[in-house]
């Protein structure tokens, strides 16, 4: 069963628009908040989901899947197909905003939203931006078609947990070789650790997009899906749940390990406890921005709430070694001086003679300042290189594409 949101004044589908925080009717123009739409419209008891008992809700959540089926859409009567974990979408024939609400039943059904507020044309905006300042950026890039510009409400889960830990690290100092050790117990409390529960997103690509202002969380009403996609979780609360303690011991071992100094630092042993408290049930919003470049599709993410633009681009490689050809050129001989003036400068302050050879062979000590200036340039490039790589892989991810394809236009 599908449901449109219908303007109190002429009957027509309303959307909400991030621009005015309301749900806004094309027609007559006339704009409602959520709650006085509500309140003119009058909510009948077949909107009202059964209540379940928290324990009841939790378990049917933990192992409940939707297959895709054929919906009709209460607008025109046309019938639409949603996959698995869609909730809102939009009728293809009359092209209003559409909800399916047997999808939202009450253990389907999220305890939180924080609305859009970023609107559509910000988030191109926002990315454009973001691509005209890369240096390395080709043209074809920074001058992109959109493909495709959907904003869609991705599930999350909120978790409440309480963790412990009992650890001992080694660790050397800076000065002595020696292996030292350090005891460390503590404890903390992580409220509404945020785990993206979608199977098709990937995680690294989702935890870019945070942080989320979890203060604007606001109780779950269907009418803020309207005129937007979103989906339902199908990565269940048991699975989210050990996932999230493993983040949680995570964020707590590199909290620890930030107070320790030396080198070659190793966690040795920890005894770890964690006590999840709650589990809540979560929409936040995502824009997706899809571009092709040399026949392949680049998917760019912006934080619906923030605007955090989110993905990387191929860059320009010609470029690139052109930069490095100038910096070797230019920069490495004024290092080089560097370096020799340092030199005699020691020489001068450990011996008080203009005998330059007395720390020997100065032209070995250049060399070594210029492979070390070399190696350290090379090692920097290659990190960046590779991470840089990383991002564009996630960019232009098939899953994530897919993700962003596979919807009703309107």
């Amino acid at each position: 069963m599908t449901k449109h949101y219908m303007c109190p004044g002429c009957g027509a589908t309303v959307e909400y628009d991030p621009a005015v925080h309301k749900l806004c009717c094309p027609f007559c123009k006339k704009s409602y908040t959520v709650k006085e739409r509500a309140q003119l419209i009058g909510e009948t008891e077949e909107d009202k989901p059964i209540t379940l008992s928290m324990e009841l809700k939790n378990r049917l959540r933990a192992s409940s899947t939707i297959p895709m089926h054929v919906l009709q859409c209460s607008a025109c009567g046309a019938e639409l197909a949603m996959n698995r974990v869609e909730t809102s979408s939009f009728c293809p024939y009359c092209g209003n905003a559409t909800v399916a609400t047997d999808r939202l039943v009450d253990y389907l059904k999220p305890e939180y939203i924080i609305p859009f507020k970023v609107t559509k044309e910000e988030a191109e905006q926002k990315i454009r931006e973001k691509l005209n300042k890369g240096l390395f950026v080709p043209k074809a890039i920074k001058n992109f078609e959109t493909v495709r510009l959907r904003g869609i409400y991705i599930p999350y889960w909120l978790f409440d947990i309480y963790h412990s830990d009992e650890q001992y690290w080694s660790y050397r100092s800076k000065r002595e070789k020696e292996l030292r050790y350090s005891y460390r117990i503590g404890d903390c409390f992580f409220k509404q650790l945020t785990m993206e529960a979608s199977e098709t997103l990937n995680d690294e690509f989702s935890k870019k997009l945070e942080p989320y202002d979890l203060s604007e969380l606001k109780p779950f009403d269907a009418a803020y899906l309207s005129g937007f996609y979103s989906d339902r979780f199908d990565v269940n609360r048991k699975q989210a749940q050990q996932q999230a303690q493993e983040r949680a011991g995570d964020l707590y071992n590199e909290a620890v390990y930030n107070t320790l100094s030396g080198k070659d630092i190793n966690l040795d042993w920890d005894n770890t406890k964690n006590v999840t408290t709650r589990a809540e049930y979560a929409l936040l919003p995502v824009w997706f921005l899809t571009f092709r470049y040399k026949n392949k599709p680049f998917t760019t993410m912006v934080n619906g709430q923030t605007g955090k633009v989110v993905g990387a681009v191929p860059f320009t490689k010609m470029r690139t070694a052109a930069l490095f050809t100038i910096f070797a050129a230019v920069f490495v001989p004024l290092f080089s001086v560097l370096f020799a003036f340092i030199h005699r400068a020691l020489v001068f302050l450990l011996t008080k003679s203009d005998d330059f050879e007395a720390l020997g062979d100065s032209i070995g000590f250049y060399i070594a300042g210029i492979a070390f200036l070399f190696g350290w340039t090379w090692l920097t490039a290659w990190k960046n290189y590779r991470k840089m790589k990383e991002s564009v892989e996630l960019t232009c991810a098939y899953s994530t594409n897919r993700l962003v394809k596979e919807r009703q236009d309107h």
